[in-house]
């Protein structure tokens, strides 16, 4: 409807004000590229809050709108539009592989991805998606247009939602490997055990369950060096005060 639209486009600009405030502080006294910056996030802001948005810029909102329900396609998309706003010169920033598999399950497999990387320039070309007639206003337009379906209900359902899948995906080898992971890295912050009979250490038992765990420790060491000793033992809650 009208009002939605309207609402949607006042979002957007307000993205794509607070990112051109952000430019302007970045890019002050160094040399423009690519046209790029806070000029190009200006105008996109002109465009994008004009009363007659012109047909690229509707197709543009009209694509970003469709995607709002699908969270980690649009955090895909938003990344890739930064990449090719800060890297003008850089091809690898301009360029999808349509056959990449990250692409594919992200933006690709989604109704709407392409056809919104279509309304912000990239045409296909030899198994790619290139970003030929680069007009970088209109990829502030499309960044602004996708930071707008971030604040929507159906982007935080769906981010929630692909959260809690994500959690349940994981295997109990993967869950082993992780926990595994956090124990050696808490490991890690002890220092080294003294030899045994060095003068000025003493030998700690942590008890975790019916098992007893001996270490040495040295008289210069900390009651923080020990936690982390115990942290580091299976059977230990991660997550939880010792």
């Amino acid at each position: 409807s009208p009002s939605s639209s309207a609402a949607a486009a006042s979002a957007a600009a307000a993205a794509a004000a607070q990112t051109a405030s952000s430019a302007s502080s970045e890019t002050s006294g160094s040399r423009p590229s690519g046209g790029g910056g806070a000029a190009a996030a200006a105008a996109a802001i002109a465009r994008f809050a004009a009363p007659q948005a012109s047909t690229a810029e509707q197709r543009v909102q009209a694509c970003a709108s469709r995607l709002a329900g699908s969270a980690r396609c649009v955090d895909a998309l938003i990344a890739s539009l930064e990449r090719a706003i800060a890297n003008p010169e850089d091809e690898r920033c301009r360029k999808v592989s349509l056959t990449n598999k990250a692409f594919r399950e992200r933006v690709g497999s989604v109704p709407g991805g392409v056809d919104f990387l279509y309304a912000v320039g990239f045409e296909p070309m030899h198994g790619h998606l290139v970003l030929q007639r680069r007009d970088t206003a209109l990829l502030w337009v499309g960044k602004a247009a996708l930071q707008a379906a971030q604040e929507s209900l159906a982007y935080r359902g769906s981010k929630e939602a692909l959260q809690l899948r994500e959690a349940l995906q994981l295997s109990s080898s993967e869950y082993a490997a992780e926990e595994a992971a956090r124990r050696q890295a808490w490991l890690q912050k002890v220092p080294d055990e003294p030899p045994e009979g060095q003068a000025g250490s003493a030998l700690i038992c942590v008890h975790v369950g019916e098992t007893q765990h001996w270490r040495r420790f040295d008289s210069s060491e900390v009651l923080e060096d020990v936690v982390n000793f115990a942290r580091s033992l299976p059977g230990v809650p991660l997550g939880r005060p010792i």
